[in-house]
């Protein structure tokens, strides 16, 4: 029986993960939906580098064991998107990255925005006894806050990110993600307008 390599586990966790990025560009539900499905699509787009990066924890198992390795290991990152950036920052060293999480999205950090993330993975979905907005107190408004998670700079951050995971993967780990297989997802005109901001960092030899 086959075995399963890193460029399989990579595929299967980015291409779900681009699914909800391009599903929740789709949509307009700022306080809801929108952010939650735009945090998981982040969380599967990082999790196809660290899981490919840790082939060797499974490329020599047979099949269903090599399945429940990676689930193992899926679950062991959980939704901790912080340590899933921090492991992938201390993988790349890339100057770039840097400067990528201290960039301004919208009047958010990128550093700023994983936090708002992970708040939105609980905020989004449950009532909570404290909201991450009370961390956002607008100046000079007693009792008024600004309201990250339905900030445009989770978007736009998650974009410029999960581009950037494409490149690394690509350059790392020798696994070039298929313009084929990106187009079979990425659609219609929300396809062409998604694309217009979702690649327009990425170099054009991007692609398999």
């Amino acid at each position: 029986m086959n075995k399963i390599n890193k460029q399989d586990v990579a595929y299967a966790w980015f291409f779900s993960g681009l699914e909800d990025l391009f599903f929740a560009f789709q949509i307009h539900s700022p306080f809801r939906y929108e952010p939650f499905i735009s945090t998981m699509g982040f969380e599967k787009v990082c999790k196809a580098y660290l899981l490919s990066e840790k082939s060797s924890e499974y490329d020599t198992l047979e099949r269903e064991e090599a399945k429940k390795e990676i689930d193992s290991l899926a679950k062991d990152l959980g939704h901790k998107l912080k340590r899933m950036v921090n492991e992938i920052k201390d993988s790349v060293h890339d100057q770039e990255f840097e400067r990528l999480i201290n960039q301004d999205f919208d009047g958010y950090t990128g550093k700023t925005l994983i936090k708002v993330m992970e708040a939105a993975y609980l905020e989004c979905r449950y009532p909570v006894p404290k909201h991450i907005n009370r961390n956002f107190p607008i100046k000079g408004e007693s009792g008024m806050y600004w309201e990250p998670i339905c900030s445009s700079g989770i978007q736009k951050f998650c974009f410029a990110f999960t581009g950037r995971i494409m490149i690394y993967l690509k350059e790392n780990l020798d696994i070039p993600i298929s313009k084929d297989e990106f187009d079979k997802i990425i659609t219609g005109k929300d396809g062409v307008r998604f694309c217009n901001l979702f690649l327009k960092y990425n170099p054009e030899n991007i692609w398999k």
